[in-house]
């Protein structure tokens, strides 16, 4: 009986270690569901779809940040029409983005992935815009990005809307592109590591790769073992 207790408490106190282990790793692997928006954008913004009248050229980027606490997917448009920077962690089952508008006003927006991978943020205070959303198309190569501002409960009007490709994307067939040693994204960036080179994704993934590259590269080369 003292045997059946041991092995219990034994198999409780596992189960809690992996369950804290996984909760800690959880809001990264929330993140990489997003990640492919990690890249350098450049588009056409528009007010009303399909109209040129009022349009506009705008730039922006996405990269991993990490800290100790930590991690996050940065956006930032310097020149963006509603919004300059977001910084978007995973909290509590949900996407939060924090960050400035194009007035230099403090925002909170928070949301969730819909069926089909949009990323649609939901802003419950007065700023604008009051919802934006993100989704990817043509293999991840072209992004569309919406910003509404609330009418009412569950009414939204369009503010503008910008499509945006990513820089350097190339729309052949047979195209290979490479991973990102850090964040299994797509690698666009070579980084180098006792005489062999490795890609990142972004300057983020950049920065923790060269802090961190003999733990990085060892976890790496374990998992190309197994597959």
């Amino acid at each position: 009986m003292k045997q059946l207790s041991l092995c219990l408490l034994i198999l409780l106190a596992v189960s809690l270690t992996t369950s804290a282990a996984y909760e800690k790793v959880k809001p990264k692997l929330e993140l990489q569901e997003i990640q492919e928006f990690i890249g350098q954008w450049k588009g056409v913004g528009q007010l009303k779809r399909g109209s040129t009248q009022g349009g506009w050229i705008e730039e922006s980027h996405w990269e991993w940040k990490f800290t100790k606490q930590d991690s996050a997917l940065v956006y930032e448009s310097p020149k963006g029409k509603f919004v300059k920077e977001l910084r978007v962690s995973f909290e509590d089952g949900v996407y939060v983005a924090r960050g400035v508008n194009a007035d230099g006003k403090k925002i909170e927006l928070r949301g969730k992935r819909d069926d089909s991978g949009k990323l649609v943020l939901t802003n419950a205070e007065m700023t604008l815009p009051s919802r934006i959303s993100f989704r990817t198309v043509a293999a991840g190569k072209r992004m569309v990005v919406s910003f509404e501002r609330k009418l009412s409960a569950a009414l939204y009007t369009r503010l503008g809307e910008v499509g945006a490709t990513r820089k350097g994307s190339m729309f052949g067939k047979g195209v290979q592109e490479v991973v990102c040693i850090v964040s299994g994204g797509k690698g666009t960036m070579p980084v180098t590591f006792e005489g062999k080179t490795y890609y990142v994704c972004c300057t983020g993934c950049r920065d923790y790769f060269n802090e961190n590259a003999a733990e990085i590269v060892a976890e790496y080369r374990m998992k190309q073992l197994k597959n």
